[in-house]
């Protein structure tokens, strides 16, 4: 008996925004434009210098610090999302329990990797620089790298080819091969023979 498709059920996302309802967007919004930094004033300085190294090398970088606890950490990822949306570059938020980041500068990767090289209880001026100088440090494009490996293959492929049919190639254009019998004299002229009797001892030459 055939059994059955299978069927399966994908959870839709969990809604955070209900978490993070009481935070003020507008005003987090307004002083990103105007500085870059949202964060304690004992902290924004030191923020402020990292912005400005991103800013002289062409990006936008924003940087939040709250003095939130959100379950699960993907919330803080949530909230970079929804500023970035409203202030565009790259934004990094530093919570309680968690680091989260959006970009349309970088991808979701690159800022992922130097989130994860970032240790607990680092300050967020530190942290910030961390990763943003690893989302700028050189990366390997693995696209190109497999387009040349792949071009690699087709050259190889079309070499082998083209040395399998020349081995193939028919016995008629390869020269005749010598032969190592004696050779073949002149063919005997009947003639020939008839002269050798006339010339025996005993034979009639009138």
């Amino acid at each position: 008996m055939t059994p059955g498709p299978a069927t399966f059920t994908i959870a839709k996302p969990a809604d955070t925004t209900e978490q993070w309802s009481d935070l003020d967007l507008d005003a987090i919004v307004a002083q990103l434009k105007a500085t870059g930094v949202y964060a304690p004033a004992d902290q924004s300085p030191a923020l402020e210098q990292v912005v400005a190294k991103a800013e002289s090398n062409g990006h936008e970088l924003h940087l939040v610090v709250l003095d939130k606890t959100y379950t699960p950490f993907t919330v803080f990822r949530d909230i970079a999302t929804e500023l970035q949306t409203q202030v565009g570059g790259t934004v990094i938020v530093f919570g309680g329990t968690g680091t989260g980041t959006s970009s349309s500068e970088f991808s979701r990767v690159e800022l992922e990797d130097g989130t994860s090289e970032v240790t607990a209880g680092t300050a967020p001026a530190i942290a910030a620089e961390q990763i943003y100088d690893r989302a700028t440090a050189p990366h390997v494009d693995w696209t190109l790298v497999t387009i040349g490996l792949i071009v690699v293959v087709v050259i190889g492929a079309v070499v082998a080819r083209m040395t399998q049919l020349r081995r193939r190639r028919p016995v008629a254009d390869a020269p005749a091969p010598a032969t190592n019998g004696p050779a073949a004299g002149p063919a005997a002229d009947p003639d020939d023979d008839v002269r050798n009797d006339d010339e025996r001892p005993g034979s009639d030459a009138r």
